[in-house]
C-alpha cells in the first residue's frame, strides 16, 4: 500500500510539473533566457570536453532548446523534454539554425528513459533537478544510459539554508507546485547519490553566475 501511495504521491507532482511547463513554454524564453545564460555556456563548454568528436551526447530537460545553440557542434546531440510544448518550439529552433547535428528530440520522461544502456558520452541537465518529482530516481536513469568513462554534467540552483535567501527559498517553496520547480533543493540529494555509486566521482564543483546563485558540477563515471 505504501509504495501505491508514493507511486500516486509521484504522479501528481508529475502532473504539476508538467502543467507548469506547458505553462511556461510561450514566454519561456523571454523570462528564463538571460538569467540562466551563464549557467548554459559553463555546461556547454564542460560538455565540449567531455564529448569526443563524433560521440553521442544527451540534453535531459532540453526545454525550448536554448542549449542547442551552444552545444558542442563536433557531438551528435539528442535532447529529451516531457513538455510537447516546449519541444514545438527546440524543433522549430534546430530548424531555423540549420542545427544539422541536432539528431533528434524525443518527449520522453527522465526517469525511465529508454535508450540503449551505456549509449552516451556525455548526459548535460540543466536546470533539472530541482524540477524533476524523483531526482534520485533520474539519476539513476540517467547513469545506466551513460557510457563507463563518460560525465554526468548538472547546473542548478541548490538552497541557501541560512539567512534571508533560505528564508526567501523556503517562502517560495511553498508555491512549488505552481512554479514547477522546487527553490529550497538541497546539494545533499546530488551529494548523497554519489556517496552511494562506487563508480561515480566528483570531477567538478563551481559556481556560476549571475551572482553564483547556480553551481555546476561534473560527475564521472568510472571506466
Amino acid at each position: 500500500m505504501a509504495r501505491d501511495d508514493a507511486a500516486h504521491a509521484h504522479g501528481i507532482e508529475q502532473a504539476h510539473t508538467d502543467a507548469a511547463y506547458n505553462r511556461w513554454a510561450p514566454i519561456y524564453d523571454l523570462v528564463f533566457d538571460l538569467p540562466f545564460h551563464p549557467g548554459r555556456v559553463a555546461s556547454a563548454r564542460a560538455a565540449g570536453e567531455a564529448t569526443p568528436p563524433g560521440g553521442e551526447l544527451l540534453v535531459v530537460g532540453v526545454g525550448t532548446g536554448l542549449e542547442l545553440d551552444l552545444l558542442p557542434s563536433h557531438a551528435w546531440i539528442t535532447g529529451i523534454d516531457v513538455s510537447a510544448p516546449m519541444l514545438d518550439v527546440a524543433r522549430e529552433r534546430v530548424k531555423r539554425k540549420h542545427h544539422g547535428h541536432v539528431r533528434s528530440l524525443l518527449l520522453m520522461d527522465a526517469g525511465a528513459m529508454t535508450f540503449q544502456a551505456e549509449r552516451f558520452d556525455c548526459v548535460v541537465a540543466p536546470f533539472v533537478m530541482s524540477v524533476v518529482p524523483d531526482p534520485a530516481r533520474v539519476l539513476d536513469s540517467v547513469w545506466n544510459v551513460l557510457k563507463p568513462g563518460g560525465e554526468l554534467i548538472l547546473v542548478n540552483h541548490f538552497y541557501g539554508e541560512k539567512g534571508l535567501r533560505g528564508m526567501f527559498e523556503s517562502w517560495l517553496e511553498r508555491k512549488a507546485s505552481w512554479l514547477g520547480w522546487h527553490p529550497a533543493f538541497p546539494f545533499a540529494k546530488i551529494g548523497d547519490w554519489v556517496a552511494r555509486r562506487p563508480d561515480a566521482l566528483f570531477r567538478e564543483r563551481r559556481d556560476v553566475q549571475p551572482l553564483n546563485l547556480f553551481t555546476m558540477v561534473r560527475i564521472g563515471k568510472r571506466a
